[in-house]
């Protein structure tokens, strides 16, 4: 209606939402089914004169379109300030579409907007504008219509289509969410103004509840791909209305993925505050139980020191135990040797031996048939029963002795298997018959989820965890490379080397791998070192010093050092150092030893020098030391156990062993023995039944053994401090 006779009542025409792609259909049909009933409209302060002129006008549709836009320019021209100029204009604009003329039909949209601005077309007119603009990809002009529309002077389907339209116009994210939030609440007020009682008003409300879920689909999936910065910037403009909740629980989440738990904590807190909905308040809840166990396993991470540093403290009591404890391990088949080395460190651990002559070998050890029990009174005041079982190393074999030995009333807790799937058959079996396993696998999800499976054997990422503490901490190093070769454990100890390294705040710097059949390691050092992407130029600049280089040979050695070290500071063309370029203060090498005695050689060779080596426990190989001797000098390296270690904890389980076996330990024996003492521990303590082990071993802390130190984690992995050896001459040197 124009400005002289503005009114707040609509006149009751039917509206047109202009579609992208099937406008002219939907003009069309609208003009068709309204035409008759526009007829006979009445409002005030319309003379009647300029009623019937414009009833006669609309009275040629649907038949005589042509005559009707004719009728309705006539009538503009007579009545131009009539309050039915702006309904006559957006009747000739639909007219226009209809018959495909959208130019014409958007000039006469125009008009309303220039002529008839306070009009209650006017609004209608401004979105169909925009819609058509940005169908036609001009995004500004869209933009600049649509921006100071007055959604309260639209209907309720026109203010959807307006913020729909204003969401896809967003230039930041921040905006785009706003939009999105003023659609849903106003879907929510609608749904929750409609009634349930009548059928139509059922399927409409239900219609409007499905836009409401897809448009909590669409924030929630935005929310998911925003930077948070973006996040925190939404939080403000929204002041409490939702997703405000959703993005501060999404924030909280963050938080605890980066293990930023004090910053984790502030956002919950705020996520409380704005919490509204039962479906948020579910979520807010796991989160804050989530930080709770963060919290527990950041305070169990800290209590891991030194085992050296222990050696004053009072010893875990395993005096008196008294009780029944399972063994499922695999005495016979391809994993033999592994679990009879294993039995013999549980066998020791419970001290079943205490009357036999201290000097000679157990003689009586069985080397077949050792399934059944094994029993006796300690000379520690302990009675301790083991029930033995062979799995064979078969899954379903270890899971049927689990449930077997859980029959046994007396039996409290089980310990084994040890290769990962035995370790998660049987953490199955035990959880379902309610049992404590201790299990002797490096597979950290053998007990999540399982509140009574526990695992304690010493990870990769325990050892690699060791070895980036000690670089940062005591070398001092800032940015770290890996050489590892091309197999799943090395790709396995590359990706934990990595974690571990940016976690810590360090920086990658090299990473370079090799063919695990390689016996040259030129390509893959060359790589590490910037000889990776050479020009032709450099080409030519490193041709030029290697002739330097030869001309050294010839000279004194005095003099070709300086020659040497000339050599090394020619840049290349563009004033760039050429290699070899050794910008990182600590190498990584994941292999066996004899790989190892072929590659340190070569760093010298390609002038890696300086740099501080690390290794895992394959290089504990006294062949190592003999083969590779200063190449490998200063190397630090892991270990799950070391035999030769001057600390009681593991000299005094060396020296049993050998008295008990008359063989040498290994490390599958060394935590055998160290797991079950955990166990005796709880017996000790007076723990008797399942439920009591079970409590105790997850509350054990800073546990010190012949394997170092051990802390269990809430979701009942162990962590572990391993032993850090450096090479010496021909030595390797405990530096715990």
């Amino acid at each position: 209606m124009a400005v002289e006779s503005e009114r707040p009542e609509r006149k009751g025409r039917g509206r047109i939402g202009a579609l992208r792609h099937c406008w002219l259909l939907a003009v069309m049909l609208v003009i068709t089914a309204s035409g008759c009933a526009l007829t006979g409209l009445s409002g005030p302060n319309v003379p009647p004169e300029q009623r019937a002129a414009y009833d006669a006008a609309m009275g040629r549709l649907p038949a005589d379109a042509g005559g009707a836009a004719r009728a309705l320019e006539n009538f503009l021209a007579i009545y131009p300030h009539s309050s039915l100029a702006d309904d006559a204009a957006e009747q000739l604009s639909q007219l226009s579409f209809a018959v495909g003329r959208q130019e014409e039909g958007m000039r006469w949209l125009g008009r309303i907007l220039s002529n008839y601005a306070k009009g209650d077309r006017a609004a209608p007119a401004r979105l169909r504008l925009a819609q058509l603009e940005y169908a036609r990809e001009k995004r500004v002009v869209a933009r600049r219509l649509i921006a100071p529309l007055d959604l309260s002077r639209l209907s309720l389907s026109e203010r959807r289509a307006a913020l729909r339209l204003r969401v896809a116009l967003a230039q930041t994210p921040v905006a785009r969410l706003e939009e999105l939030s003023a659609l849903r609440a106003m879907l929510v007020a609608e749904s929750e103004q409609r009634s349930v009682q009548g059928e139509t008003e059922r399927v409409t409300r239900n219609r409007l509840l499905g836009r409401l879920e897809a448009v909590d689909r669409e924030i929630d999936e935005f929310i998911g791909r925003a930077a948070s910065v973006e996040l925190e910037e939404m939080i403000d403009r929204l002041h409490g209305r939702p997703p405000a909740a959703s993005i501060a629980l999404e924030l909280s989440r963050r938080a605890l993925d980066a293990g930023q738990l004090e910053l984790a904590e502030g956002r919950l807190e705020r996520s409380e505050s704005l919490v509204q909905s039962e479906i948020d308040l579910g979520q807010f809840r796991l989160l804050q139980s989530r930080l709770g166990q963060l919290r527990e396993i950041a305070e169990a991470e800290a209590e891991l020191p030194p085992l050296r540093d222990l050696v004053d403290r009072p010893r875990p009591r395993t005096d008196d135990a008294r009780g029944t404890i399972g063994v499922v391990l695999p005495l016979s088949g391809d994993f033999e040797d592994y679990g009879r080395g294993s039995l013999r460190g549980v066998l020791l651990a419970a001290d079943l031996f205490a009357d036999e002559d201290a000097g000679a070998p157990l003689v009586e050890y069985p080397d077949e048939g050792v399934e059944g029990d094994f029993g006796g009174s300690g000379g520690r005041g302990r009675e301790i029963r083991l029930v033995v079982r062979d799995s064979e190393g078969d899954p379903a074999k270890a899971a049927a002795a689990i449930r077997e030995l859980a029959r046994d009333a007396d039996l409290v807790a089980v310990i084994g298997p040890i290769f990962s799937a035995e370790s998660s058959a049987a953490a199955h079996a035990a959880e379902e018959v309610g049992i404590p396993l201790v299990t002797l696998s490096t597979r950290e999800d053998v007990p999540v989820g399982r509140a009574h499976a526990f695992r304690t054997r010493t990870t990769p990422a325990d050892e690699v965890g060791v070895l980036v503490g000690h670089a940062f901490d005591a070398l001092g190093a800032e940015r770290f490379a890996v050489l590892y070769p091309q197999t799943r454990y090395g790709r396995g100890m590359r990706k934990l080397y990595w974690d571990a390294v940016t976690a810590r705040g360090g920086k990658m710097v090299a990473a370079s791998s090799y063919a695990p059949e390689a016996v040259d390691f030129a390509s893959a050092m060359r790589n590490m070192i910037g000889y990776r992407f050479l020009t032709n130029l450099e080409e030519r600049a490193l041709q030029e010093r290697d002739e330097l280089l030869r001309s050294a040979r010839r000279l004194e050695p005095a003099d070709a050092l300086l020659l040497r070290d000339a050599a090394y500071t020619i840049l290349g063309p563009e004033l760039e150092p050429l290699p070899p370029i050794i910008d990182f203060d600590v190498l990584f090498i994941p292999d066996a030893a004899d790989k190892i005695a072929l590659i340190a050689p070569g760093l010298a060779f390609h002038e890696i020098r300086g740099v501080s080596l690390l290794g895992s426990s394959d290089w504990v190989d006294d062949e190592l030391l003999r083969v590779a001797r200063r190449h490998v000098s200063g190397a630090v390296v892991s270990t799950p156990f070391y035999p030769e270690s001057d600390l009681p904890f593991v000299a005094e389980f060396v020296e049993g062993y050998r008295n008990t076996f008359g063989s040498e330990p290994d490390a599958y024996a060394a935590e055998a023995f160290d797991a079950t003492n955990l166990v005796l521990v709880q017996l000790s303590a007076g723990r008797t039944d399942r439920e009591g082990v079970r409590a105790g071993l997850l509350d054990t802390r800073a546990h010190p053994g012949a394997t170092g130190v051990l802390t269990m984690h809430p979701n009942g992995n162990a962590r572990r401090r391993p032993f850090l050896l450096q090479i010496s001459g021909r030595r390797f040197r405990p530096l715990d």
